[in-house]
């Protein structure tokens, strides 16, 4: 239909009335009114009734039955009946005055049907679709389902076939209200917005459960640390997903990711490596899958749940992480991986490249296994060193390390000094004072002995002993009583020493300083 066919269109709910208008004012002289139908399934008109009309009065209603349908003319002339489906097409009001054409006025009638999906009141956790279906399509220029607080939700419009949908994933009591479709049209409207009214109510006292659920095949995966992972989701466009995750070797599922494509929302709880794969194309049209850069942590089994009207799809993807890295001693490298997710390995092995059947000494404990390089590398150890995990469905991924004779730089731990390299002045100098240092402490503490002797503080091993079994003949038993020891006059001539009951090995100490002190 062309655009210059017909003066105005109207849109109006499918078995609703309709007022079809025939003068913008009201003529001022008696005129025939006639009004004619074309349907959307025909190429010419047809008529329908007449009245004779002035001053916005027709001489007395009428009315006819077409098409089994009851068409009327009200007092201002205007056309008067339901909007039934086979109603659509265009209407044409002619006015005459003595057999002359005085004006001709064409209305295009567009039908809508509006439709909520279940019916409501729904039950918490389901889906409701806000449907509306416009008749011809080619009327809809534009359309979209506004929430009550006035906001534009999410619509998808097929022009092909006049459709506007909405939906409400997993409503809650704040989705109650009244949602209009607001549309507007195409061609010489008088209105070019038409709006719509549907009132949702929510039954806060009944839960939707899925029962149509449909499993996928569960996939094994295993990827290196830091590695793109890609975890699938069941292939269906759907409403809204949620990734849940069961940590590595444990029980323990949490909810990790959800994104609802309607009310383009999404949270994503735990995981700042974790992402839609394309958000902008699936993820706008349904179809869902994640990438993961993980780390060794982030192994486990994530499980994809999507969700379409009253129907749940779920894919679950096991995944093990495997880690690499290196640590070096005085005497070795060691070569270590670590890796996550132990219900699906077979196998975690280290090889050497270069020859596959020479046997490495491996050291394996839960989730870790280690090989060690001799330091210094030589040219039999140098090469290729791979850490291979091999799953049960047998999948592998594989860690490479490339150890050279010039890029090993061990670190050393502590132990003798070593003499200094050839040229190496500083080394030099520093072990030449710590060996001075070391000749200068026994002859100092000669001197002091000496000094000590002659002033008289140092006596007999013989007067020490006297002095320490005073009290009770025995060594040890002077912590039974310190303050009866204290009380004790010490021998003349005897180092009075004030030992406190802190254990044996005071004693001794006191002992060894007498030693050093005394000879």
């Amino acid at each position: 239909m062309a655009g210059d066919e017909w003066n105005d269109v109207v849109m109006v709910r499918e078995d609703t009335s309709v007022t079809l208008s025939c003068f913008d004012s009201p003529p001022t002289s008696s005129v025939l009114v006639t009004w004619k139908m074309m349907s959307a399934r025909e190429d010419r008109w047809s008529y329908l009734l007449s009245a004779n009309c002035i001053d916005g009065q027709t001489d007395g209603r009428s009315s006819r039955v077409f098409g089994g349908r009851t068409f009327g003319i009200s007092a201002d002339a205007s056309l008067i009946f339901m909007a039934a489906a086979a109603a659509q097409g265009r209407y044409s009001c002619v006015i005459e005055k003595d057999d002359k054409k005085l004006q001709e006025r064409t209305v295009l009638l567009a039908l809508i049907k509006l439709s909520v999906t279940p019916t409501p009141p729904v039950t918490v956790d389901s889906t409701v679709r806000l449907a509306a279906q416009v008749s011809p399509s080619s009327v809809a220029a534009w359309g979209t389902w506004v929430s009550p607080s006035g906001e534009q939700l999410h619509t998808e419009i097929s022009h092909g076939t006049g459709s506007l949908l909405s939906k409400l994933p997993r409503v809650t009591s704040k989705d109650n209200g009244v949602y209009t479709c607001r549309i507007r049209v195409h061609g010489n409207s008088g209105t070019s917005i038409s709006e719509h009214r549907v009132n949702v109510t929510v039954n806060v006292k009944a839960v939707f459960s899925f029962t149509d659920v449909t499993h996928g095949v569960p996939r094994s995966l295993a990827a290196l640390s830091r590695s793109l992972v890609t975890l699938t989701c069941p292939p269906v466009l759907a409403d809204y997903v949620l990734l849940y995750w069961e940590y590595p070797d444990l029980r323990r599922m949490e909810l990790i990711f959800q994104f609802d494509r309607w009310r383009r929302s999404y949270t994503n709880q735990t995981k700042p490596h974790l992402h839609l794969k394309d958000p902008a194309s699936l993820a706008a049209a349904g179809n869902f899958s994640f990438l993961l850069s993980p780390a060794v942590k982030d192994g486990g089994l994530y499980l994809c749940e999507v969700f379409l009207d009253d129907k749940a799809f779920s894919q679950a993807n096991r995944l093990s992480v495997l880690h690499g890295y290196t640590k070096s001693s005085r005497t070795a490298l060691d070569l270590s991986c670590m890796y996550s997710e132990r219900s699906q390995v077979k196998a975690v092995k280290w090889s050497y490249v270069q020859d596959p059947r020479r046997f490495l000494q491996s050291a394996a404990v839960l989730g870790r296994i280690t090989t060690s390089v001799v330091l210094p590398v030589t040219p039999e150890t140098a090469g290729q060193y791979a850490c291979t995990l091999y799953l049960k469905n047998g999948k592998s991924v594989q860690y490479m390390y490339t150890v050279t004779m010039a890029s090993i730089d061990p670190t050393f731990s502590p132990g003798p000094a070593l003499p200094p390299a050839a040229g190496d002045v500083s080394a030099s100098s520093y072990v030449s004072t710590f060996s001075f240092l070391l000749l200068l402490i026994p002859l100092i503490a000669v001197a002091v002995g000496v000094l000590l002797w002659r002033q008289g503080y140092c006596v007999t091993r013989r007067s020490v002993e006297q002095s320490l079994s005073h009290h009770s003949g025995e060594v040890e038993n002077i912590y039974e009583n310190p303050d009866d020891l204290r009380q004790q006059t010490p021998p003349q001539g005897a180092v009075y020493m004030d030992l406190k009951p802190t254990g044996e090995m005071d004693v001794y100490k006191e002992l060894d300083r007498y030693n050093q002190c005394c000879g």
